[in-house]
Formats: C-alpha cells, sequence, structure tokens
C-alpha cells in the first residue's frame, strides 16, 4: 500500500499569517523587534522550541519552556483560522480513493494539528496525524519520521513525504523516501533541490501526475 504523509504548515494550511503574527506578540514580549515576513518564512520548519532560540534565544535567562507558553497563548486564539490550501482536498480526496492512505508529519505539536485537520474538514481524508509532543519530542522531522515508519509499519519504497521545506526533504531522504516539495508554502525552489528534492511541484493540481510518474519511476 502507497502511503503519502503531508506536512502541515505551508503544504496543507496556510499559516503564515497566523504564525506570524503570534511570533511577533512573543517577539514583543521579550522586548524584541518585531520580524520581517521574509524573516519568519526562514523561521518556519523546525519544532518551535528551536525557532524561539533562533529568534530570542540570546537574551539572558532565556527559558524555552516558557517562551514556548508565550507562544502558544497567543497561537490557540488564532490557530484555527488558517485555510487548506485550493486544490489539496481534492488532491487528499483523489490519493484516498485509489486506495492510498494519507497521514499528516508535522513539527507543530500534534494536538493542535489533530485540531487543525479537524477544523479544515480534512479527518475524513487523513487517516492518521503525527506531530511533536509538548517538550519538543519528535520535532525533529527526521526522529518524527523514523517514528511514523515505525509505528505504521512502512515501507520506505511505497511512502513519499510531502511538505514545503528543506526539513520535510531532508527527512525524506534520511529515510530513502521518495522526496516532494511543494512550491505554494515558505520554502524556496533552490533549498528544496538542495536538500535532495525529487520532484518540486508548482501547483496543487499537479501532485496527482507527479505521484503516479514518482510511484513509475521508483524514486
Amino acid at each position: 500500500m502507497i502511503t503519502l504523509l503531508w506536512d502541515l504548515d505551508g503544504t496543507l494550511i496556510d499559516s503564515m499569517p497566523v504564525i506570524s503574527d503570534c511570533l511577533h506578540k512573543t517577539a514583543q514580549r521579550y522586548g524584541q523587534e518585531p520580524l520581517s515576513d521574509d524573516q519568519v518564512r526562514q523561521l518556519i520548519g523546525p519544532e518551535l522550541g528551536d525557532i524561539l532560540r533562533l529568534m530570542i534565544g540570546d537574551e539572558p535567562d532565556f527559558d524555552v519552556a516558557e517562551a514556548k507558553k508565550v507562544y502558544r497563548s497567543f497561537y490557540q486564539q488564532a490557530m484555527l483560522s488558517s485555510p487548506v490550501f485550493e486544490g489539496l482536498a481534492q488532491a487528499l480526496s483523489h490519493f484516498r480513493e485509489l486506495g492510498m492512505t494519507n497521514l499528516v508529519a508535522t513539527a507543530k505539536y500534534q494536538s493542535y494539528a489533530e485540531q487543525i485537520i479537524a477544523a479544515g474538514d480534512l479527518s475524513s481524508l487523513i487517516s492518521g496525524v503525527y506531530g511533536s509532543e509538548a517538550d519538543g519530542r519528535l520535532g525533529n522531522k527526521v526522529h518524527l519520521l523514523e517514528h511514523i515508519l515505525r509505528e505504521e509499519h512502512l515501507s520506505p519504497a511505497q511512502t513519499i513525504m510531502i511538505g514545503d521545506t528543506r526539513f520535510d526533504m531532508e527527512a525524506a531522504r534520511a529515510h530513502d523516501l521518495t522526496a516532494v516539495g511543494v512550491q505554494w508554502g515558505y520554502g524556496h525552489r533552490d533549498d528544496l533541490k538542495t536538500a535532495g528534492a525529487h520532484y518540486i511541484v508548482d501547483e496543487p493540481a499537479d501532485l496527482i501526475s507527479i505521484v503516479k510518474d514518482a510511484l513509475t519511476c521508483g524514486c
């Protein structure tokens, strides 16, 4: 059985406005200047603790656990407002009808990811949601994919990772999965290529032919 692992932020949902606003508010809480949209874009991908360390970790007595609480206090108020990218529900439905399994693989806190998937009316199309724990465990995509492969008893040759950042591509290649990079998210084409993307997709509608090609060539 073919399994598709889907990143969440920047792949299934357009969460940049919400994440950006919450990071701005968190930065201000720590006396930092607001980040530019480009700076936020470059931060998205790793587990939240890593993002906050990069953003404000040089502050004296910085407590990453406390900073997570600050960010999440803002994020919980708006996280369900991030829309699903146009065309993604149709793609998920198409793959499910073909007998493929759709799983979410995100560095986001798993509890939040599950709520977001439900709010986006995607629960019927996705068989499972995997994310990080509250303490950051499994926030590293390489470790997360290892966990998913083991828990779901997946064959790397029959598993495809679909994501928008280099972290998704690097994790896929670390486990010999086919790596599909998408261009409607927050990563850059050159970064996706450098990280080992087998394919780069410009539009959600193109995923259908790309996945079919990936299965044919066995990349």
